[in-house]
């Protein structure tokens, strides 16, 4: 079952490739990161930077760039165009009951940002009994861990409390970090026609530095150095939704409303080399999602709804001065306040989506959306427009974008147990605030025009009494795509709608139940980013180079052993791997890829009580989480976590 429609709904009915991990899954992987379990599903590749922070790649390089987006609870975690890099930073990734993928651009009922994929996350219900747990985890590198959740139900009404605690030391030098994050659920249920499901959910994670990246020779022979441990980020965040579902027979109505409320403080550590400041900014939001579903006969559905966001922001970002010894970044002193606007944006976003079950094993699925966001942009320090200055300032405006995407598909049962989809998909994504209204050397960024996608794609999935795989195909044209081109000379960086790239690729899946003990698993996609057309200058011509750190092939293999006398827990052996990718656009440089292997067992030594261990990167291989080359500053790589044993222990009452 996946919820690609914002309902549970059979996944052979459903003409996209959507990956999903359940509540047994996540509990028996005792997530500390959700890099951890992600590239299980295929063509899905996280990397774990350090603390929270990660760097995400489905359908598209390995970048920091605002093209997926992050539910919670069906809800938008972020309002379109107020995008931030590490979404999953604040996410209670520890306690969730379902972690859901869907690869490629989103359907009609999902608007901006949905252009490479939608990951989604599903908090825990209340339990139908009263019952708690308490876990503790920690690792040989200095990460502490603690769990704990209680609840229950009693008549219409179910609560339950998931409190999330973590000091995280850190492997690299001055990159500690500590989270405080709560859910909290008060489901209303009296077994009649209406239900309601309220989620709050409290956030604050600071972390001293991510580790700053290091040159080839810091990379081999002292990776634990960072190179910059005066940046920062501190994240805070309050999200409230509820779910209102009214039964009316032949149809259902749901009101999704929704506030929240979100403060970054960060100083980059990239920035600190050609642009050294650090920004504070906040946003307040209120919303709802309005859908009606209606079903004519057991063979023709339609929904229709609307989604409405309004957002309020603002952003103040101040230069500093910072001090060096060698290579090192020791201290700062704060300069002047280079950027203090604010923001109001609106998005209006009404929709339609129809199903028809033409014949018992045809089934066509169509949709389209229409989106309409304003932009209320107010600059509280003096204009700025000019090619030469660092800290470009557009006057006070406003101004909107209007885009339509629709969709269509086709599902087929081939037999029984085999069944085949294709699939069109359009999708779009607006400029964000900070590319916007925080250009720094670029003079035009309020010309800035809407990404778009265009994505065809095709694949076959069947399932036996022991066997199961899922197999796609896609290319995807990206148009008007906003990219960072950096002058190899100068380090000087500029934005701009630079052209056209394809993304095109294979996925495959398949689980295997070789015994009642033994299952073996693997995920695998090889992939070709490349540009179609692209000039960041006129002398420079990149069209038909690779597109940066595309790794060509990344992949996921596990074998697990249920072995009768661990009493439900088990062995298991996995494999994960991300393919050579070039590090530049000039395709000069090359990263080598890695290989990881790692371990993991766990065991209930009552029924109640279970003991779990994992071995992360068993041969202690040296690899790049990310990694990145310039003239200017040569070869950059970020290193990743050596060998590391994390366990602990959980109870339940």
């Amino acid at each position: 079952m996946v919820t690609a429609t914002r309902e549970a709904t059979d996944r052979t009915k459903v003409p996209e490739s959507t990956g999903v991990i359940d509540a047994a899954a996540l509990a028996e992987a005792h997530v500390v990161h959700p890099a951890d379990i992600m590239g299980r599903i295929p063509g899905v590749y996280q990397a774990w930077l350090s603390g929270n922070h990660h760097v995400t790649s489905i359908r598209q390089p390995i970048n920091f760039n605002p093209l997926y987006l992050y539910l919670e609870n069906g809800i938008p975690k972020q309002a379109p165009g107020f995008f931030e890099t590490n979404a999953l930073f604040d996410m209670n990734m520890s306690q969730i009951s379902r972690l859901e993928i869907t690869k490629g651009p989103g359907t009609a009922l999902y608007g901006s940002d949905a252009v490479a994929g939608i990951i989604s996350v599903f908090t825990l219900p209340p339990p139908e009994d009263f019952s708690g747990s308490i876990k503790l985890q920690g690792s040989t590198r200095g990460y502490k861990q603690a769990l704990i959740s209680l609840g229950g139900t009693t008549g219409a009404h179910g609560l339950r409390a998931d409190i999330n605690l973590v000091q995280d030391s850190g492997w690299r030098d001055h990159t500690d970090s500590d989270n405080q994050m709560g859910t909290f659920t008060w489901n209303i249920d009296n077994g009649g026609k209406l239900t309601v499901r309220n989620t709050l959910i409290l956030t604050r994670v600071n972390q001293d530095s991510p580790g700053s990246n290091l040159s080839r020779a810091e990379f081999k022979n002292t990776p634990r150095i960072n190179l910059s441990p005066i940046d920062f980020r501190l994240v805070e965040g309050v999200r409230f939704s509820s779910r209102i579902d009214y039964d009316l027979g032949d149809s259902l109505l749901s009101l999704n409303p929704y506030m929240r409320w979100g403060r970054t403080k960060l100083m980059p550590f990239f920035q600190l080399a050609f642009d050294p400041a650090y920004f504070d900014e906040s946003a307040t939001s209120v919303g709802a999602q309005l859908k009606l579903r209606h079903d004519f006969s057991d063979r023709l559905r339609l929904i229709v709804g609307s989604d409405v966001d309004y957002t309020s922001g603002s952003r103040t970002d101040t230069q500093i001065l910072p001090v060096r010894n060698g290579r090192f970044y020791v201290s700062y002193t704060d300069l002047d306040t280079i950027y203090d606007f604010k923001v109001k944006a609106l998005t209006l976003s009404p929709y339609i989506h129809g199903e028809w079950q033409i014949t018992d094993r045809l089934r066509a699925t169509a949709g389209v959306r229409y989106d309409y966001t304003h932009y209320d942009y107010t600059n509280n320090l003096p204009t700025i427009i000019d090619p030469r200055d660092s800290h470009n300032r557009p006057p006070s405006q406003s101004f909107h974008y209007n885009n339509f995407t629709p969709k269509a598909g086709l599902t087929y049962d081939v037999t029984d147990r085999l069944n085949a989809f294709v699939s069109y998909r359009q999708a779009f994504r607006v400029p964000t605030t900070t590319q916007l209204f925080r250009p720094g050397t670029s003079s035009r960024s309020t010309e800035l025009k809407p990404v778009k996608a265009e994505s065809i794609e095709v694949g076959v999935r069947g399932g036996w009494e022991r066997f199961s795989f899922d197999l796609s195909l896609y290319t995807m044209k990206i148009k008007d795509d906003i990219l960072v081109f950096t002058n190899n000379t100068t380090g000087v960086r500029d934005i701009q709608n630079a052209g056209d790239t394809r993304h095109k690729g294979v996925e495959i899946g398949m689980t295997a139940e070789i015994t009642d003990t033994l299952s073996a698993s693997v995920s695998y996609a090889r992939t070709d980013n490349h540009f179609i057309e692209w000039f960041p200058v006129a002398s420079a011509d990149l069209s038909g180079n690779k597109i940066n750190r595309s790794p060509r092939d990344v992949g996921n293999a596990r074998v697990v052993w249920r072995p009768s006398f661990l009493n439900g827990g088990r062995f298991e052996i996995s494999w994960e791997h991300a393919g050579k990718y070039f590090m530049d656009d000039n395709n000069t440089q090359v990263y080598e890829g890695h290989d990881l292997l790692h371990l993991a067992a766990n065991m209930f030594v009552v029924r109640n009580v279970e003991l779990f261990v994992r071995l992360h990167n068993v041969t202690n291989a040296r690899y790049a989480t990310n990694s990145r080359f310039s003239a200017f500053n040569g070869q950059e790589l970020k290193p990743g976590l050596p060998r590391t044993l994390f366990g602990g222990v959980g109870v339940s009452f």
